[in-house]
Formats: structure tokens, C-alpha cells, sequence
């Protein structure tokens, strides 16, 4: 099963679909092609493919949603047409079409982790590459889909910009056990890859570790320094000048403010306080 979603970049495309399709069933699959129509209804899609191998035409926003829907016997092959990749970039895929498609008629298997987000009424949501805790998901809250369809990547730059002049970042306590960091920005990372090609955890190894790292941001302003800065443009993980701890779960709240908002692999989703914890070996990929 191919879903497709046509809001995502160059996936809003027919022909990439039916060049993709042509291309898996020269390698021996049966394929069916299904495009999305609303928000999470790739979830419903993936939960009723069984133990079929599961494409995603689309971004991360799209594979988030697959994988919330995908059982422990499917597998899951990527297309990268979205605006960052980040979980392709993590498999090493290739980001050309074609190859990316060769790769899921010939690539090697293999479990990974999920990362599993709980709000304050219970529910959870599983992610793919990382948690975003307060500066970076407010630069996703402020892109809009028409600024992200025309400046693509850029488009997140520039608001990051714009939300460190304008918004203010209250404390939040991040907590794994009995220890509690008070940090101003926290990203809990299931993947070594950030945004795109950057890096923010520091293991290339995390997706299958059976752990999270949770990098933390003391000051949102740090950013734009020019060592941490520097290091950010030369794809250098930002725990090396930022504090970091591993965990299997930890959960963080921000005491006396009414909107930290999370985001989860570029998509917000809700508000502190939440839980964080892995799940391990949870689905099958084509790497």
C-alpha cells in the first residue's frame, strides 16, 4: 500500500505515484495506491493494512501519522517528498525518487524505536524522530502551509527568527526520576537527525538504542551564538555545549504557564505536561 499525501511537496504530484507504483511492481509487488483527504487519515489507512508493507509518499508530518496507525507486523518503506525527511535522512535513504524507490524493492529490514507522547488526558501519540518542547514547536505553530510550500526549509528559519524576537519562553522542568533539570527549550530525541540534515542528539545509533536523549536549552538565545551557532551549521550534534541525559522515560510540565506547546515530528501537538517514553523494536523499516 502506497499513501500518498498530496498537501506534502512533490507527492501532490500523480506522476510521482504512479512512476513509484511502476517501479514497485517491476519488482514484484502488488501495489495499491491510496492518497490522504484530511489530517490523520493516513492513521486510518495504515490501520487497516495488516501485515503489508506500508509506503509513505509524503513528509514526516505524514509518516508520524502512519506509524500511529501501523500494527507490529507491517512494514514501512518511505518516500521522501516531504519539506526536512528527517527519518528518511536517519535510514540513510536516498532522497531521489527512483532510488528511494529501488531501495524499498531491495533494501535490507529492520526494527527501530518509537518514541510515545502522553498528554494530561491520557491519550498518547507515537513519534518517529523527535519531541519539540517549547521554541521549536512554537516556529511550527507559526509556518503556515502556504509559507512552507513556497519557501520549503527556509520558511522555518526565518520564523525561528521572528519567534525569538516576539515570544517569551517560560521555565520548564524536565524529570527523569528523582532529578529535575529547569531548561527554557527541550528536544527528546528518538533519531540523531533534527529539522532536516541537522544534528541534535549526539548517538547515530539512538533509533535503535532503546532509549531517549533529551538535549536541553538553558536560553532559547544561546542558539544564535556563534560557537553553538557555528556547530549547528556544521551538522555537529548541540549536545556538545548543551546539557543532555539518556532515558527510557521522563516527563515535563512548565509550573505557572498556560502554553508550552509540544511538537512531534514537525506536527504541534498539544501542551504541557506530557510523558515521554520509548518503545522499543516497535515497527519494522526498509533501510
Amino acid at each position: 500500500m502506497i499513501i500518498g499525501n498530496p498537501r506534502s511537496g512533490r507527492a501532490g504530484s500523480r506522476g510521482y505515484l504512479e512512476q513509484c507504483a511502476k517501479i514497485l511492481r517491476s519488482g514484484g509487488f502488488s501495489v495499491e495506491v491510496m492518497n490522504t483527504e484530511s489530517p490523520d487519515h493516513a492513521t486510518e489507512l495504515a490501520s487497516l493494512a495488516g501485515d503489508r508493507l506500508v509506503v509513505v509518499a509524503g513528509g514526516d508530518g505524514t509518516v508520524n501519522e502512519v506509524v500511529n496507525g501501523l500494527n507490529r507486523e507491517a512494514t514501512l518503506g518511505i518516500l521522501p517528498l516531504g519539506t526536512a525527511n528527517v527519518l528518511a535522512r536517519e535510514l540513510g535513504l536516498p532522497l531521489d525518487l527512483e532510488r528511494a524507490c529501488e531501495r524499498i524493492v531491495r533494501g535490507e529490514r529492520a526494527k527501530i524505536d518509537l518514541g510515545v507522547a502522553t498528554n494530561r488526558e491520557g491519550v498518547e501519540r507515537r513519534f518517529a524522530c523527535m519531541a519539540g518542547i517549547g521554541f521549536d514547536a512554537h516556529v511550527v505553530r507559526a509556518v503556515t502551509p502556504r509559507l512552507k510550500r513556497y519557501l520549503r526549509g527556509l520558511a522555518f528559519v526565518l520564523m525561528a527568527f521572528k519567534v525569538l524576537a516576539e515570544e517569551d519562553f517560560p521555565w520548564v522542568h524536565v524529570i527523569q526520576g528523582d532529578t529535575t533539570y529547569v531548561t527554557r527549550f527541550a528536544i527528546v530525541a528518538n533519531a540523531h537527525h533534527y529539522g532536516g540534515d541537522l544534528r541534535a542528539a549526539s548517538d547515530p545509533g539512538l533509533l535503535a538504542s532503546g532509549e531517549l536523549e533529551a538535549v536541553l536549552v538553558g536560553h532559547v538565545s544561546v542558539l544564535l551564538r556563534p560557537g553553538i551557532l557555528g556547530s549547528v551549521l556544521a551538522r555537529r550534534p548541540l549536545d556538545r555545549s548543551m546539557r543532555f541525559f539518556r532515558a527510557r522515560e521522563l516527563r515535563a510540565c512548565a509550573p505557572g504557564a498556560d502554553d508550552v506547546p509540544v511538537q512531534l515530528d514537525g506536527e504541534v501537538w498539544g501542551s504541557l505536561p506530557m510523558s515521554f517514553r520509548v518503545e522499543p523494536r516497535a515497527i519494522e523499516v526498509i533501510r
